[in-house]
């Protein structure tokens, strides 16, 4: 136990439900102590994400009260905004970066604490000022980041780090982190423990939601276990094991990771035809940047090839030219023999092709519309088919049953679900509805680790019953090794490959990573 036994937050009786019916937080209190990493674990909906957000002002409770300690005193407080939160010295750091791509990293803190009227930074003309407090920070924390550089050039880590040097430029005391880690390759999350073993160490609160149970034995001091909107129990990290741990939070459903810790792979397993041929492609991002670089590629019926990578390395763009939601420069993509390049989404939709995107609220889903309408799209277009909407609702009603979808129902609007249920519409309803190949980028991201071991069962099943072809980029190693029959690494908009999953060592495929 590292906290001194102050009390930075305090939490009572909080319960929050949105309409619906679903109840996200049924009772919670909890303590946050400063000089502490508090693990906050539970599976997909069980109010993780809930509770911090209503302690960064995204979200009021319904009832229950937030004291927070001022002067060292435990004070109540209405928390209306995150701008309070921020006054408070509560800030929230996010899976995904916040930030302006096309700003500098000093321009993106000075709008921050302009805002705040804090650093002296009065608008833009303050940056000056900010690239001083950044460089402070960095030399304090051993990081090496460039105030003037355009946060576009900035590797995944190098953003979650300008996100973490922006909470310590506001002052944050306690820092509420959302799966900030799953994605960074081993030795950069290394170097981000000893940040925040730093962090403790000055006296901050820090609290860590993830979904990797390893990651959070390995820096936390305490582990609260969240289920069903409730707390079932706060432990120190050292008094229980991680078995007990997944026991709180799944239950029963556990055994399901025993499965998930094989690989796929079946001796003598035969493939059948080229489905995915991608030839000599070179495409650019969003900024005019050569992303992908002669890329060529091949994925046979029945095969899975997975590709490994740090984020920003031309995955998005590979795959995005291969379902037709990005124009190449040049190369050739074939579905089926049938040259599909430059001929947009829908054809490769109605050719049996599926996409389960990185940015699945761009391209994955409408939360305005219901559980009901998101399943519809791609059941009717990918097999081509005009369906029923009884059928549609027995199919739907059927495929959030077995992903354990929690939701009131098929009719429930999509953005009254948490996020890692969202995600599980958004990749469910693409598993399911492939006819001809799944093509997936982070299939498992938000989502616990039993759910995760179910996509990844059912996206096996797929390759193998129904022998459909499968192109899977994944930030997670483990995930791209476990599952795939070849493995190519993607670096600097180049894939370096293929590579034999069973014999190449985790070293090598990790240098050529971050080489």
């Amino acid at each position: 136990m590292h906290h001194d036994g102050r009390v930075a937050v305090s939490v009572k009786d909080l319960r929050k439900s949105f309409p619906g019916g679903v109840t996200a937080l049924d009772g919670v209190s909890l303590d946050i102590h400063f000089g502490e990493i508090l693990a906050l674990l539970g599976e997909n909906g069980s109010g993780k994400s809930t509770l911090v957000k209503v302690l960064y002002g995204i979200y009021a409770p319904d009832s229950g009260e937030v004291r927070v300690n001022i002067g060292g005193k435990l004070t109540r407080v209405l928390i209306n905004e995150p701008i309070e939160a921020m006054h408070y010295g509560i800030v929230l750091v996010s899976q995904v970066p916040q930030l302006i791509d096309k700003l500098s990293v000093a321009e993106n803190l000075a709008i921050t604490l302009s805002s705040l009227k804090w650093k002296g930074a009065t608008s833009l003309s303050g940056v000056s000022r900010v690239s001083s407090v950044i460089e402070k920070e960095c030399e304090r924390l051993g990081l090496k980041i460039d105030p003037n550089e355009k946060v576009y050039n900035l590797t995944y880590t190098l953003k979650q780090q300008v996100e973490l040097l922006r909470a310590l430029a506001i002052g944050a005391r306690v820092l509420l982190l959302d799966e900030v880690l799953t994605y960074l390759p081993t030795r950069e999350k290394k170097r981000f423990y000893d940040i925040l073993l730093k962090l403790r160490k000055e006296g901050r609160s820090i609290v860590l939601i993830t979904h990797k149970l390893p990651e959070a034995f390995e820096v936390s001091d305490r582990i609260a276990v969240m289920r069903n909107g409730k707390i079932l129990g706060v432990v120190n990290a050292g008094e229980i094991t991680l078995q007990e741990v997944r026991s709180m939070m799944f239950g029963a459903a556990v055994k399901l990771l025993i499965n998930d810790k094989t690989p796929s792979r079946k001796a003598g397993k035969t493939l059948g035809g080229e489905e995915i041929v991608v030839e000599q492609l070179h495409v650019k991002d969003d900024y005019g940047r050569d992303a992908v670089r002669g890329v060529n590629l091949v994925v046979r019926k029945g095969e899975i090839v997975g590709i490994a990578g740090v984020a920003g390395n031309g995955q998005r763009e590979l795959l995005e030219a291969v379902v037709g939601l990005r124009r190449p420069e040049r190369g050739i993509v074939r579905i089926a023999g049938l040259d599909i390049t430059k001929q947009g989404a829908r054809l490769a939709r109605s050719l049996g092709v599926s996409f389960i995107p990185d940015r699945p609220l761009e391209y994955g889903c409408s939360v305005d519309h219901s559980v009901l309408d998101n399943m519809a799209v791609p059941f009717s277009l990918t097999n081509g088919l005009l369906l029923r909407w009884g059928r549609l609702r027995e199919i739907a009603e059927k495929v959030i049953g077995e992903y354990q979808v929690v939701a009131p129902g098929v009719d429930a609007s999509l953005k009254s679900l948490s996020g890692g249920n969202i995600m599980k519409v958004v990749v469910s309803k693409e598993i399911e509805s492939a006819s001809r190949a799944i093509v997936a980028h982070n299939p498992t991201r938000a989502l616990d680790e039993v759910s995760a071991a179910f996509v990844r069962q059912r996206i096996r099943s797929r390759a193998e019953r129904d022998r459909l072809a499968v192109l899977m980029a994944s930030e997670d190693l483990d995930e791209v090794l476990r599952m795939s029959d070849v493995v190519y690494v993607a670096n600097s908009g180049r894939l370096y490959g293929p590579l034999d999953p069973e014999s190449t060592p985790r070293e090598e495929v990790e240098k050529l990573m971050v080489m």
